[in-house]
């Protein structure tokens, strides 16, 4: 598959993100024109029960509730007690466990790769459903085999509308404003609130490309943490102009405006560490699926050579990489950590997957020591 399909149709990337990104659904009908599902029902079954594959599997009837969640790891009981119908398998990371699948979500660039979250792919049996729900972040899926019905509503959805006795958002009541059925190589976009219900009408797979959604407390109690780990514990409040006060138990205003200056050294948007913060924060994987190689590389000759021989050198799914352009040169984030190197360097290590040997030859000693170093690590392969 080729890195310049458009899965948006005839519509522009442009013209996405100013009509439908963050606003309304779009469905594309053949995104994926002839689309040849990489992955079947067994395989993901397979890959289900490994210790370090999140899944879950959803029953809707004939479980020991409605809606029984199953996590993982499963084993071959877990699939023999399994109705016929109303079931479905999930599994997340799916380019994280298998970097093969990477060019699936390499295909929506569009969207800035440090928003991407994972590839999470589905096997449902006949009438398999995780239920009416709605998410936080957005979500691009695509019909890999067979056919499900999608259904949509924008109506605001009240706290007590959840199903109980799991820990699923499921809604208990759902009235549909829009419906689809897609056939593989079709796309539905399905944006944050909007909440959706997908039943699989026969046996079929589907593929989500979902993009991170990170909360206002997520964000401010990482900086918070950022900024305060260094903090020296002699800097203390302090007030050294107080005077008496006619009620001891009251907080003035003076004290409260002293509490502010001390925020406001810390937390304004002009703080030095925003932006360091920020490129650690969101290249942060949050999980370990990268493995350090049988047989390290002492040398950038050595993995020139190998390159030069007819390996491919890429970077791993599994590892975030960004960068901030500065007046000299950028900050590259790899894997919640940050490094000083050229802004040539940092642009073209994030531009394409694949590591071109040009790169290697022409980076300055620190950066070929950064390269050795990623190998060594499993943040960026031979193929």
């Amino acid at each position: 598959m080729q890195n310049s399909l458009n899965p948006l149709g005839q519509l522009s990337p442009e013209e996405f993100l100013d009509e439908y990104w963050q606003k309304k659904v779009l469905v594309v009908r053949q995104a994926f024109a002839d689309f040849q599902c990489p992955i079947d029902a067994d395989e993901l079954a397979g890959l289900s029960c490994e210790e370090d594959v999140n899944s879950r599997i959803i029953i809707e009837k004939q479980g020991e509730h409605p809606w029984q969640p199953i996590f993982g790891p499963m084993n071959e009981d877990t699939f023999s007690d399994l109705p016929d119908s109303h079931w479905t398998l999930v599994l997340n990371d799916l380019e994280k466990i298998v970097p093969e699948f990477a060019w699936l979500p390499d295909l929506f660039s569009f969207i800035p790769d440090w928003r991407f979250d994972d590839l999470m792919c589905s096997y449902a049996a006949d009438q398999g459903s995780v239920g009416p729900h709605f998410d936080l972040y957005d979500v691009f899926i695509i019909q890999g085999t067979g056919r499900r019905r999608w259904q949509i509503s924008c109506a605001d959805v009240s706290e007590d509308n959840q199903v109980a006795d799991t820990p699923l958002r499921i809604q208990k009541e759902f009235n549909a404003e829009q419906e689809w059925i897609l056939e593989p190589g079709d796309m539905i976009y399905i944006p944050p609130h909007v909440s959706h219900y997908g039943v699989s009408l026969g046996e079929s797979i589907s593929f989500s490309v979902g993009y991170r959604a990170v909360s206002h407390a997520d964000l401010l109690n990482d900086f918070m943490a950022h900024i305060t780990q260094n903090l020296p514990p002699e800097f203390t409040y302090q007030d050294t102009d107080l005077k008496r006060q006619s009620q001891p138990s009251e907080i003035t205003q003076d004290a409260i405006n002293r509490i502010k200056t001390i925020f406001y050294k810390y937390l304004n948007p002009q703080h030095g560490e925003i932006d360091r913060w920020f490129g650690r924060f969101m290249s942060d994987p949050k999980s370990e699926y990268t493995e350090a190689p049988e047989k390290q590389i002492t040398t950038i000759n050595e993995l020139i050579n190998k390159i030069e021989n007819g390996a491919i050198l890429k970077r791993h799914p599994a590892s975030r990489f960004a960068f901030i352009n500065k007046a000299k040169e950028s900050s590259l984030f790899i894997d919640g950590n940050d490094y000083s190197v050229s802004k040539l360097f940092a642009e073209s290590l994030c531009k394409n997957r694949i590591i071109e040997n040009d790169l290697l030859k022409t980076a300055t000693n620190l950066e070929q020591k950064l390269l050795l170093d990623l190998y060594n690590s499993g943040s960026i392969y031979l193929e």
